[in-house]
Order: structure tokens, then C-alpha cells, then sequence
């Protein structure tokens, strides 16, 4: 009877004092995998597992799991795997990288490049992504980006700083320049630059002859004019009654147009000064053909002995002139 009791005491303490198993295969990570398969549960209480770093990633130290009463728990050092740094991309010339996924050059990671202006990307991939080996491929590359060959205009021709040869490619930046021959005139843009998008900043300019259309002048009018002038040709001019010409009375057809500009400006008289007398009406200035009335002093009279004490305006000033001079 004794030993009966003895035996169920014992059943007792060992059923109370056992400790669970863990039901469930090691615990999933996602930087980690463990060294073996867990695929067969339950695990006896104090089993051990093992991890290694998956593809990209790096171990600093001893990662281990205990089965503990039935939960898995982390052994110390309580530590994980850190991404794989792939150090520096590398940089390209005539271009830069800026970091687009991440914040450091580590596994994950991906930098874009893109070309300075003037320059264009001829690799197929503009980006480099950090990968379990290194970086994915090349170092992209940039190229001076180039405008097409131009030619001459006709009746001129290319005007260009160094050495160049004809049907050449120009490249970004690059500057040409246009003369026409003699006779000639440029219509368009005297110099084009090699753009950025390549290409030219405008097209290539014409040199066609140089004609003067027979110009209107206002108050004025042109001696036996014709369609048009060539280069040197002379125009001759008039002014109508109370206008004169403004520089001259005829214009040269010149590469630039008429030289000088040919126009009519309406004459006018200034106020005269009349010492020893005075005049009316007193305006700022007279037309052609205005006249004013003069009356000298006291033992004074009209320097022009004409009968009358009246001077007008005219194209050559006032006439007579008007001054007082002593009886």
C-alpha cells in the first residue's frame, strides 16, 4: 500500500515538471532562413535552431532560436542580418546619379544617372540597382549630343572659327556663321548655335539680291520711279509746297535699304528777333506762307525798301527780312 502511494507521488512530480514542446517549425524572417529543413513538429523542449542570411544580406553574428516550454525565443546576442553594401556606383562623365531607392549604397538600393545638358544617355538602362553580386550593369554613358551637318547658302557661305570640314556633325555648343557674297543680302539669322535637343537654334539663312522697293514718302514724291533699285542705285526725291527734304534730296540703295532714309519735313520760320522795333502775330514758330507785320521804332524803318511792312515765311526763311535799320 505504501509503495502504491510512493508511485503515484512520483507519476505526479514528473507529469508537473515537464515541459512543453514547440508545435510550430521555427519562426519565418525575412532576412533570415534557417540552415535546415523544419518541416516534422513537434520539437522537444531546448531544441536549437540556426540561421542564415538570405541572398543580399550580411551576418554580424550567431543567430539562434530555443525551443523554450513550447515558444521559440532568440537566443543573445539578439541580432539580425544587415543588407550587403555594394559601395560606391561609380560615376559617369558629363552626367551625375542621384539615390532613389534607400538611403545608403547597401543591398536594395537603386541610384538613377542622368546626363548634363547638352549631353544624352546612349546606355539602354539610365538607373544601377544594388543586387546580392554587386551593382546591375554598366556604368550608364553620356555623349555630346549632335546637330546635322548644314550647308552654305547659296550665293554665300559658311563663316566658322578653326579648322571644320563640310557634311560635319556639329556638337552641342557649337556656333556658325553665315556671309553672303558680294550684291548679296542675308535674310534669317546671321549666326545658328547647336542646341541642347539637337538641334539648330534657327534655320539657314537665304542671300538673295539686293533690291530697294521704291519707298513712300509722305509729303513728297519720287522723280521717275521704277519696280524697284539694285545695289548703288541712286532714287531722287522732292518735297511738296511747305516741306523740304530731311538730309538730302536723293537715297542710295545700300545692303541695309535707303541711305539716308529719304523723307520730307514741313518747313517752318522762327520767331525773328527785330532790334529797334517789334512784330505781330508773336507765335512759337510760322508756316510756310504765315506772315507777320513789323513796326519799327521812332527814326527806324524797314531794312527792304519794298512799300509794305509785312515779311513772310517761306522755304528760304523769312522775306524781307525782317529788320529796322535808322532813317
Amino acid at each position: 500500500m505504501l509503495f502504491l502511494g510512493y508511485a503515484a507521488l512520483l507519476l505526479c512530480w514528473t507529469s508537473c515538471t515537464a515541459q512543453r514542446a514547440c508545435e510550430e517549425p521555427p519562426p519565418r524572417r525575412v532576412k533570415e532562413v534557417p540552415t535546415k529543413i523544419w518541416d516534422k513538429p513537434p520539437y522537444p523542449h531546448g531544441t536549437q535552431a540556426t540561421y542564415s542570411c538570405r541572398p543580399g544580406y550580411i551576418k554580424p553574428g550567431r543567430i539562434m532560436f530555443k525551443c523554450v516550454d513550447g515558444a521559440w525565443q532568440q537566443q543573445p546576442p539578439v541580432t539580425e542580418c544587415k543588407e550587403k553594401p555594394c559601395g560606391h556606383p561609380g560615376d559617369t562623365q558629363f552626367g551625375s546619379f542621384e539615390l532613389t531607392v534607400g538611403s545608403e549604397f547597401v543591398f536594395g538600393a537603386r541610384v538613377e544617372y542622368r546626363c548634363n545638358d547638352g549631353y544624352q544617355m546612349l546606355s539602354q538602362r539610365n538607373y544601377r540597382e544594388c543586387q546580392a553580386d554587386g551593382w546591375s550593369n554598366d556604368i550608364p554613358y553620356c555623349e555630346v549630343v549632335k546637330c546635322l551637318p548644314v550647308q552654305a547658302p547659296e550665293n554665300g557661305r559658311i563663316i566658322m572659327a578653326g579648322a571644320f570640314e563640310l557634311d560635319q556633325e556639329y556638337a552641342f555648343g557649337q556656333v556658325v556663321n553665315f556671309e553672303c557674297n558680294a550684291k548679296y543680302k542675308l535674310v534669317g539669322a546671321k549666326e545658328i548655335i547647336c542646341s541642347s535637343n539637337g538641334r539648330w537654334s534657327n534655320d539657314v539663312p537665304q542671300c538673295q539680291d539686293i533690291n530697294c522697293d521704291v519707298p513712300e514718302i509722305p509729303n513728297g514724291y519720287v522723280h521717275s520711279p521704277k519696280q524697284s533699285y539694285k545695289e548703288l542705285e541712286i532714287l531722287r526725291f522732292s518735297c511738296n509746297d511747305g516741306y523740304r527734304y530731311g538730309e538730302r534730296s536723293d537715297a542710295l540703295c545700300t545692303e541695309t535699304g535707303w541711305n539716308p532714309p529719304p523723307y520730307c519735313t514741313e518747313i517752318v520760320c522762327s520767331p525773328p528777333v527785330v532790334h529797334h522795333g517789334n512784330f505781330r502775330p508773336d507765335k512759337g514758330s510760322y508756316k510756310t506762307g504765315d506772315t507777320i507785320m513789323i513796326q519799327c521804332d521812332p527814326g527806324y524803318h524797314l531794312k527792304a525798301l519794298t512799300g509794305r511792312n509785312t515779311a513772310e515765311c517761306t522755304g528760304n526763311g523769312w522775306v524781307p527780312e525782317p529788320a529796322c535799320v535808322r532813317k
